[in-house]
């Protein structure tokens, strides 16, 4: 039994370094997008333009980090959590943008 101990062989995988990327520009998006909507929500929708070039930005981190998730899954030999967790929240902040553009808000 200790012979099959020593044929183990550990994985050699590791974690995309565009995957990790394409997550953390997903979480800022969508704590940015929080933060403009509470924004609108206590001025009574009279906002200044600066939020609406931050919403632009927010817009332009979320298309990159899908981007960027897309690419990482296409790596070989790396864990797909945060590739997969990168897609799944720049698509709903796109998403997010989407909905607000189209409500006129």
């Amino acid at each position: 039994m200790s012979k099959n101990r020593r044929n183990i062989q550990y994985t050699n995988k590791k974690h995309s370094e565009k995957g990790i990327f394409a997550t953390i520009l997903g979480v800022i998006s969508f704590v940015t997008i929080i933060i403009a909507i509470v924004l609108s929500y206590f001025k009574r929708g009279e906002i200044k333009g600066s939020v609406g070039a931050a919403m632009f930005l927010v817009m332009l981190f979320s298309g990159a980090g899908t981007i960027l998730g897309v690419v990482a899954r296409k790596e070989e030999d790396i864990f797909m959590v945060f590739p997969n967790t990168g897609i799944v929240i720049n698509v709903i902040n796109l998403l997010m943008i989407s909905a607000i553009l189209y409500a006129g808000v």
